[in-house]
């Protein structure tokens, strides 16, 4: 597969990458790859619009659960006890950097923090409960219109764990690609797999 690339004629480098294409660009193009890229690019504003809502809302769930929820009120709505946050950071624009990402956002009134984000965890045991309990596919996500989830650091590092590490990147790390599914379906799946991560967490601390 060829990689496709479609420039903004309104982008600030848009006539430095045209000439630079023009010079090293290749005609590999399969007529009905541009057929099916066309008729998929009738509805992507769209379909990008609810995959950035879909996220935001999962993401501001996951967040308002997690050890560092952004207020009080959130922080309170469960017990202090050590099961009751399984979830130790949501890594979201919205949430991590939200400021250097503003400052590079294209100025869209309809622009939003995009359909990616990860979560670590507390236990590895809540993290491998939560990823199994999770309602929707699993591998991972470069841009379909259904939600994956994949154990990210393993599939990509699995034989440099310590290295990943070292550097600190949780090797227990979730990371979800969110698609067009309802907003009341994506919520009860990630709400099931929070209580199956919280419940592991209290059967392992049980058996101790």
């Amino acid at each position: 597969m060829f990689p496709r690339l479609v420039l903004n004629p309104c982008g600030r480098h848009y006539e430095k990458l045209k000439r630079t294409l023009q010079e090293f660009y290749e005609d590999g193009y399969w007529g009905e790859d541009a057929i099916y890229l066309e008729r998929n690019s009738r509805d992507f504003e769209r379909r990008i619009q609810t995959i950035n809502r879909n996220t935001l809302d999962i993401c501001t769930f996951l967040e308002s659960q997690s050890l560092e929820a952004r207020s009080s009120s959130t922080s309170n709505s469960q017990s202090d006890g050590s099961t009751s946050k399984v979830i130790k950071k949501v890594y979201y624009p919205a949430f991590v950097t939200p400021d250097i990402y503003e400052e590079f956002k294209l100025p869209h009134p309809n622009s939003g923090y995009g359909h990616l984000f990860s979560l670590t965890f507390t236990h590895p045991t809540a993290a491998r409960a939560f990823f199994d309990a999770l309602g929707c596919e699993k591998g991972p996500g470069l841009g379909t219109n259904f939600t994956l989830s994949c154990p990210f650091v393993i599939l990509a590092h699995y034989t440099e764990l310590d290295w990943a590490r070292s550097y600190g990147v949780d090797p227990n790390l979730v990371r979800v690609s969110v698609g067009l599914e309802d907003a009341s379906v994506l919520r009860r799946w990630f709400e099931n797999a929070l209580e199956v991560a919280r419940k592991a967490v209290e059967d392992l601390g049980s058996q101790v």
